[in-house]
């Protein structure tokens, strides 16, 4: 982000990766401390995915859900759904492992002040338990973005419960954690070597799911009902999120609809999101193909199901950004679940 420390400019890459702002700064008169408040600040508006949010940026997790546009609210059948509707894992009828890894946004790498590219990665591991018959279900997921300095880790506990026939409710724990590695900024300037150049906070999520006939289901989430504080060098909540979410399923169909509200303002406008998407299940559910679409990417996937009573499933998603950001080969998800 800085070509160098020794030199009296540097350049922070737009959103668009088209231009480059000029700061003209003579950094052997700006103190240690303000010339890493500008790196640090470089980088984090720098970045595509910080556009909304400077921290825990709404990505969407796992593969199988970003291939439908992140439209999952309704559906919510495997272990990812602690971060979509949590009361979507009393679905779930043996244990599971899901494991993520995203590539994002191919293309548009940043250069770091040491001359090399930073690659951003975006990770998520999630383990789903039934007991008691199904009757409830438990889970342990782990989030995980990474830089070459920064990074954020969300840790999930989650439990769901099905309270009626119809109606099944969930509710997670939520640990936030983000932090800036030691590097030579933070180890010269005496303040920021003994300041704590992390933060730490803790949130619950809350949601239901309704099924309104053996084919239509409704799923209500609320997340970061509680407050909690996770800025670094400023002042950061993390914003509250509602979303609600109808799903049309047939043996071999996913129709869906997610309508998501966030407590934040993007561009002096509401962060409003209609998310769409549709899957098709060929070959005895062996081989599955999905799109979707919301206001800020194009999506398509597709999966590969191996086994049955032990069962094994591959995932892959594109995902295209649409509106501000360009120069890019888009983002790449791939996935392995177990069911056993």
């Amino acid at each position: 982000m800085m070509s160098s420390i020794f030199k009296n400019r540097f350049y922070i890459w737009s959103a668009s990766a088209k231009r480059r702002c000029k700061a003209g700064v003579a950094l052997r008169s700006v103190g240690m401390k303000a010339k890493f408040i500008l790196f640090f600040f470089g980088f984090i508006f720098s970045y595509p995915l910080f556009l909304v949010h400077a921290s825990f940026p709404d990505l969407g997790v796992s593969v199988r859900p970003m291939g439908m546009g992140g439209a999952y609210i309704g559906v919510a059948e495997d272990a990812s759904a602690p971060l979509w509707n949590p009361a979507g894992l009393i679905q779930i009828r043996q244990r599971e492992l899901i494991t993520t890894y995203s590539a994002l946004y191919v293309g548009l790498n940043a250069q770091l002040f040491t001359g090399a590219e930073d690659r951003l990665g975006y990770h998520f591991v999630s383990y789903a338990h039934p007991i008691r018959t199904s009757k409830d279900v438990v889970a342990v997921s782990w989030l995980f973005f990474d830089s070459a300095f920064y990074d954020e880790q969300t840790y999930v506990f989650t439990y769901a419960k099905r309270l009626t026939p119809q109606l099944s409710g969930g509710v997670g724990t939520k640990v936030l954690h983000v932090g800036i590695a030691s590097n030579e900024y933070t180890r010269a300037d005496p303040d920021l070597a003994n300041a704590s150049l992390a933060q730490t906070g803790a949130t619950i999520d809350l949601s239901l799911l309704y099924a309104l006939s053996d084919t239509v289901q409704i799923g209500i989430s609320g997340e970061n009902l509680l407050p909690t504080e996770i800025g670094i060098l400023q002042t950061e909540d993390l914003p509250m999120k509602w979303g609600v979410g109808v799903a049309h399923r047939t043996e071999n169909w996913v129709r869906v609809i997610d309508f998501v509200w966030r407590d934040q303002r993007v561009n002096a406008k509401r962060d409003i999101n209609i998310r769409l998407g549709i899957e098709r299940w060929l070959f005895q559910r062996q081989v599955g193909i999905r799109a979707g679409y919301n206001v800020r990417t194009i999506t398509v996937g597709a999966s590969y199901r191996y086994g049955k009573r032990t069962q094994a499933q591959l995932d892959y998603a594109f995902l295209f950004p649409i509106g501000s950001i360009s120069d890019t080969f888009g983002s790449h998800r791939v996935g392995l679940s177990v069911r056993f």
